[in-house]
């Protein structure tokens, strides 16, 4: 009995050592099993480092898959994420609070198929699709005397507890759009530094707001800077979002596949600055825009060489919005429902358009002085001038 004795207190001894030196070790292992059980299938990580000395931790490879019918296997892509955390209770395994994200390299990839869908509304309908299968198969939950006042942990937000306000470097946006066109146009956003609010609801099924500031360059080239204020809140019938983009240097042809049914002109070149602002109101549009384009090469469309604009050419008629700087400036208001927006000239615009109808009536009214004051059809001219001008000069 002696002898039993002294061989199990070594072993007692060594396994209470064992696990004093391990601790750490039995700890990480135990938090990273418990997340890792309780992610959604949608989310993938791989690798989770928690440095409980420091309180600090890092996820590798942090991924949120696609929904299926999207041609990227990925929705989102973050090599890294960085933070600090904070124990919810003295006991690890109740769960951590997340502090001050730091993502980095990360890569959102937004596509709109021919149909018109967009992965991430479709995402949005995964996530509660998830969040209600989840729901269903849980078992009943356990009674306060058996679980004790925690309670048991069976959803993702009882076991991490996630921040607001996150911070990306080095990110990277791209949008894949397969109905602007035939084929598929890419345009993508590098370089990205923002930082962005993102609230979920209390089951992390659903996004409740969302709103970013940052910069990035347009394709990767640093010539062409985007800048952005944009809120978005998800929770309306209808679109309701706010942003508000500054343009330098970005090039114009990319997104020839948005402006190209509209315009009489084709631009084989030119770069356009400015500011665009686009506010949604639960489906109605209101939206303010200056836009200054430079370095324009450009041929009239087959059908518009000879299309008049008040007896004015196409190619007259961009020398009145040019400005001293040479570059061609004109401004524009979006009102009304999306469905139907209405269109309407900015103060610059009626200005360039004022210069072009003076010049217009005072050519007809000389043409009419020589003609004799009998010459009906010129002062039927510059009735029309003054009577479309004034059209559009009145509309707000």
């Amino acid at each position: 009995m002696i002898k039993k004795r002294f061989v199990i207190i070594p072993l007692l001894l060594l396994i209470v050592v064992a696990i004093i030196m391990y601790r750490y070790q039995i700890l990480r292992y135990s938090i990273e099993t418990v997340i890792r059980k309780n992610l959604p299938p949608y989310v993938t990580v791989k690798k989770m480092v928690f440095d409980l000395k420091n309180s600090k931790a890092v996820f590798e490879g942090f991924g949120i898959k696609s929904p299926e019918g999207f041609s990227q296997e990925y929705l989102l892509q973050i090599k890294d994420i960085k933070c600090r955390y904070r124990m919810r209770s003295r006991n690890i395994l109740q769960g951590i609070e997340i502090l001050e994200p730091v993502f980095r390299d990360g890569a959102l990839e937004i596509e709109r198929l021919a149909d018109g869908r967009v992965n991430l509304s479709e995402m949005q309908k995964t996530m509660e699709k998830v969040s209600s299968e989840t729901a269903k198969n849980q078992p009943p939950a356990a009674t306060e005397e058996k679980a004790g006042k925690a309670g048991p942990i069976i959803k993702l937000s009882d076991i991490v507890k996630l921040p607001r306000e996150f911070v990306l470097k080095n990110g990277k946006i791209s949008f894949l759009d397969r109905q602007a066109r035939p084929g598929p146009h890419l345009i993508t956003f590098e370089n990205i530094n923002a930082n962005f609010t993102l609230v979920l609801d209390e089951d992390y099924s659903k996004v409740t707001s969302f709103a970013s500031t940052g910069n990035g360059n347009l394709n990767g080239n640093t010539s062409e800077v985007v800048k952005w204020v944009v809120s978005l809140d998800p929770t309306t019938p209808k679109l309701t979002m706010s942003n508000r983009f500054d343009v330098s240097g970005a090039d114009i042809v990319s997104f020839e596949p948005y402006y190209d049914k509209y315009s009489p002109l084709v631009f084989k070149q030119g770069r356009f600055s400015g500011t665009l602002i686009f506010d949604f109101d639960n489906g109605s549009i209101g939206s303010t825009n200056e836009v200054h384009l430079s370095n324009l090469v450009f041929y009239v469309k087959e059908g518009y060489e000879n299309a008049a604009f008040w007896g004015t050419t196409v190619s007259e008629l961009v020398k009145y919005f040019r400005s001293p700087y040479g570059d061609i400036v004109f401004d524009f208001k979006i009102k009304g429902d999306m469905a139907a927006p209405q269109f309407y000239l900015g103060p610059i615009s009626k200005r360039a358009l004022a210069s072009m109808v003076i010049d217009k009536v005072s050519t007809a009214i000389q043409q009419a002085s020589e003609k004799g004051s009998g010459d009906s059809a010129q002062g039927g001219k510059v009735k029309e001038y003054i009577d479309i001008f004034n059209a559009l000069t009145n509309r707000q």
